[in-house]
């Protein structure tokens, strides 16, 4: 019985060595994870999505083009009213007579400070209209970067669901073969039938998950999603923590001079300022006008008037205190997303460190572990038993499982802190998931 133990445990021995190369914990953060793809399709290489292509066709999004587009017919100088408000031609005779025949042509000319502040305004809707589109751009964005690093997390679960499987079989075939041998367990036997069951159903769930995710990642795509495609996001130079870390720590890049949320919300404010300005001066300026006295014999047959209007009864109106309680509304709006931009950019920068230092913890707790060792030293004992060397293995599944969730996160945090920066969005687009991209 002992020579046979002796002769598993050498077959042991050489499996888990071969094994120990693909399952040992990466701590070094350098890559997410092996490459799935989703099954049953022919595809050619020309077909890959890569990650930054992904991203870059959020300038692509439906939304984002409307706004755009909108921004480009509104002409501010066009909206501006004409030079003259009317022309208006007069005839008149004071006694009905034809010597007293009278023609007058009259130009009442724009306010001029109207169209200088019609021009403003419409102005400053073009901007809102470019900045809706830097917003909705900033959330696709966003969005995208959410459904690469779920498809990255999902594809790392089932990779690690697989390994289990194989060694949850392994486990059942070494008890099937040898029922008389010391180290079999009933307990041990029942508890890994069990397993399979539990282990299936985990594995469906992530292939129905990446399904979901495949599908929504086309729809992204729009009317460039023509056949199927791989989707290699977890291959390239992935972001370590040490990259996350000096990117936290570097302030020059922290944020942009002005959050989209904050300037759309001044811009809101000057609107209703110039609004109020254009209720101001909405009066006529008067007038200018020619005559023309065809039958007068003593004295010159034209002539010409000029009227200036007062506009002394333009205060204090109905409009202009609707537009007034408005402007204070938005003010207050935007010290509301003043606030709200501080102490968002505060949460993912303070959430970003904690879990950067916790991160490092668990490197140095699976430093001092030294599975390695371990695994040495439990070869080496007399009694040692060849279901040792499978839970040595899932020991180092759990330790890579616990490592990819703590990256995960870590990662998650740090696209949450680049968004609230508004650096995710900003001009030239790059993948904030390659460590090479800047």
């Amino acid at each position: 019985m002992k020579c046979i133990i002796l002769l598993i445990g050498t077959v042991l021995f050489g499996h888990s060595s071969s094994t120990l190369a693909y399952t040992s914990l990466i701590v070094s953060t350098s890559g997410f994870g092996t490459s799935i793809h989703k099954p049953n399709t022919q595809i050619s290489p020309s077909d890959t999505l890569d990650r930054l292509r992904f991203i870059r066709f959020s300038l692509e999004h439906q939304s984002i083009q409307t706004f755009q587009e909108q921004a480009t017919l509104l002409n501010p100088s066009k909206a501006r009213p004409a030079l003259l408000e009317e022309i208006e031609f007069r005839i008149s005779n004071d006694e009905l007579q034809p010597q007293d025949q009278r023609y007058d042509l009259r130009f009442r000319p724009t306010n001029p400070l109207i169209r200088k502040r019609t021009e403003e305004l419409y102005q400053n809707r073009k901007l809102q209209l470019q900045v809706d589109a830097s917003k909705a751009l900033e959330e696709e964005v966003f969005e995208r970067y959410e459904l690469i690093i779920n498809w990255i997390e999902t594809q790392q679960a089932l990779s690690l669901v697989d390994e289990r499987i194989s060694l949850n079989q392994q486990r059942i075939t070494w008890l099937k073969q040898y029922p008389g041998a010391d180290f079999f367990d009933a307990e041990n036997f029942t508890e890994a039938h069990a397993d399979v069951l539990k282990l299936w159903s985990e594995k469906t769930d992530l292939e129905l998950k990446l399904e979901y995710l495949y599908g929504t990642i086309r729809s992204k795509m729009g009317d460039d999603a023509i056949g199927e495609f791989i989707i290699p996001w977890e291959q390239g130079n992935n972001v370590h923590a040490e990259d996350i870390q000096a990117k936290i720590l570097n302030p020059v890049n922290e944020s942009l001079s002005q959050p989209l949320q904050v300037y759309l919300a001044q811009l809101a404010v000057q609107e209703t300022q110039i609004e109020q300005d254009i209720e101001r001066v909405n009066f006529d300026v008067g007038f200018i006008q020619t005559e023309y006295f065809p039958n007068r014999t003593n004295k010159s047959l034209v002539g010409i008037s000029v009227g200036i209007s007062l506009p002394l009864f333009q205060r204090d109106r109905a409009e202009l205190m609707d537009l007034s309680i408005e402007e204070k509304e938005r003010s207050q709006e935007l010290l509301n997303e003043q606030k709200k931009y501080t102490l968002e950019q505060y949460y993912w920068k303070s959430h970003v460190q904690l879990l950067l230092e916790k991160y490092i913890e668990l490197q140095h707790l699976y430093s001092q572990m030294n599975l390695q060792e371990m695994q040495q030293t439990l070869q080496t004992l007399d009694d040692y038993e060849p279901l040792k060397g499978l839970e040595w293995q899932e020991m180092q599944l759990d330790w890579k499982e616990i490592d990819q969730q703590w990256y995960i996160e870590l990662v998650k945090s740090y696209i949450g802190y680049l968004s609230s920066t508004g650096l995710l969005s900003k001009e030239p687009i790059i993948d904030w998931l390659d460590a090479e991209s800047y």
